[in-house]
């Protein structure tokens, strides 16, 4: 292998994916199945002219029907190991302390091997050791792709590492180009109301869902019930019709109450729990304000499994010597965080970005998921009071968030961005800005190299000095 970006090996046969996920036990996560013989209505129906009519996640079609439902415990307080998601990802370590069966890299120790990039290996003891919710995800994921419900195999997509320190995944993805829906909204606000007319996850068909996810203070452990009546506050995972890797999801919090993209404490904290109950550190999860490349105008979190890891999760950080505790620090909108410099005790750690193409805050887990979900989120709500578009990435099952204010598109208006930028198509979004590049157009994705890439993303960023006014302001 020489020093050019080496091609992702193949992912794994969609047949090779089904798992038994009845086990009472999985990786570290207890749980339970129950089965239930509710009557429900079907996922389609048949109108007047005797035609199928697929049923739609709107209050009327769920209204006394069932779909399979993921109870899962709200683990507000964890006391969670670091996790690097880089380096030996074979030995990394999750929040619950447990050696992470599901990542292997290449068996071979050789310098060519630095670049190689293994498959999302399915065998049998890794199985038995997935959590529930990976099992479920992965599982019912295939049966979807099996019934022909994606715009395209996202397996036939060819992914390689980009050679250079940072190490960027850049995949060639033209099915997502020329078939993922596109925006029905402005750019240039970040707040806009709900529009019920606009296509909103109301409008999916339940096809399209895998399950509920529902956090249950009094649970323990979390269960699977492979029919539960649907509240009016249910939580929907869908498949992702247009994916970019292997078990893209969605996650809408209370998808019946049309809540526009904007951040709230309680919907993030849903994410968080999500990324602790996959527990998988090559599941990360994404989100997109307008303005900074979502294309919906219904809130909705991104999720998806990645051998390689990002490379900002690679990339240094510096203390910004602000940790929770004692004192508080008004949000916009009234919202209080329990901030602090320079305390000891346990909280959220919040750092920056160091040598990194986009500036960025990354906050660390101390040990209470729902105070590290109230931290981001009142950032996440100052920010778009302010009219910043931005970026959220979650990383390390939830133990680190990093929140990315990003300007691309008011660049892109004042015609600050060259030519040869814009060509490539290449929208920075959570993902694109974590270091994993969706190239549209073939001639791109050969030709394509760190120098182009952290170019691009240098648009998307702040200046040091926007960035630091920035942080002054929601801190200070």
């Amino acid at each position: 292998m020489t020093a050019e970006a080496s091609i992702l090996m193949p992912r794994p046969s969609l047949k090779r994916r089904s798992v038994d996920f009845t086990s009472s036990k999985s990786f570290g996560l207890e749980h339970k199945v129950l089965h239930k013989s509710t009557s429900t209505n079907s996922l389609s129906s048949n109108n007047s002219a005797g035609s199928t009519v697929s049923l739609r996640c709107n209050a009327r079609d769920t209204k006394d029907a069932s779909l399979p439902n993921i109870i899962v415990p709200a683990r507000d307080l964890l006391k969670p190991k670091r996790i690097r998601s880089f380096g030996d990802l074979s030995k990394a370590v999750t929040v619950d302390g447990q050696e992470s069966p599901q990542l292997s890299l290449s068996d071979s120790e050789s310098d060519d091997s630095v670049n190689q990039l293994s498959n999302y290996k399915v065998d049998k003891a890794a199985a038995r050791k997935r959590s529930l919710v990976e099992k479920v995800l992965l599982s019912t994921w295939d049966e979807k792709f099996e019934k022909g419900l994606f715009k395209y195999d996202v397996l036939d997509c060819p992914s390689k590492r980009i050679s250079g320190k940072y190490a960027f995944v850049a995949q060639l993805n033209e099915g997502r180009a020329a078939k993922k829906r596109s925006t029905e909204f402005t750019m240039a606000e970040v707040r806009q109301n709900f529009d019920a007319n606009k296509f909103n996850f109301q409008k999916a068909t339940q096809d399209e869902v895998l399950f509920q996810f529902e956090l249950s203070p009094g649970e323990y452990t979390s269960s699977y019930e492979d029919l539960s009546e649907i509240k009016g506050d249910a939580n929907f995972v869908y498949i992702n019709i247009s994916p970019i890797e292997y078990g893209h999801v969605l996650l809408v919090p209370k998808v019946m109450q049309g809540i526009p993209q904007q951040m709230d404490n309680r919907s993030l904290l849903t994410a968080l729990h999500m990324a602790v109950e996959v527990n998988n550190p090559c599941f990360k999860i994404g989100f997109n304000t307008l303005g900074a490349y979502a294309t919906i105008n219904h809130l909705h979190f991104q999720g998806y499994f990645l051998t390689a890891p990002f490379p900002v999760e690679r990339s240094a950080t510096e203390p910004l010597g602000i940790k929770t505790g004692a004192g508080s620090v008004e949000g916009e909108g009234g919202d209080k965080s329990t901030l602090t410099k320079g305390r000891d005790e346990v909280g959220v750690s919040i750092s920056q970005l160091v040598d990194y193409p986009v500036r960025a805050l990354v906050f660390e887990l101390g040990s209470n998921l729902e105070e590290l979900a109230e931290v981001v989120a009142n950032s996440c709500r100052t920010l778009e009071g302010k009219n910043i578009p931005y970026n959220l990435l979650v990383v390390d099952c939830g133990a680190r968030v990093f929140l990315f204010p990003q300007k691309f598109d008011l660049r892109k208006s004042n015609n600050e961005i060259p030519e040869h930028v814009l060509e490539t198509q290449v929208n920075p979004a959570a993902f694109e800005i974590g270091g994993h590049m969706v190239m549209k157009r073939k001639e791109d994705y050969e030709t394509i190299t760190e120098e182009k890439v952290c170019e691009l993303l240098s648009y998307a960023s702040l200046t040091g000095q926007e960035f630091e006014a920035l942080v002054s302001q929601l801190f200070d």
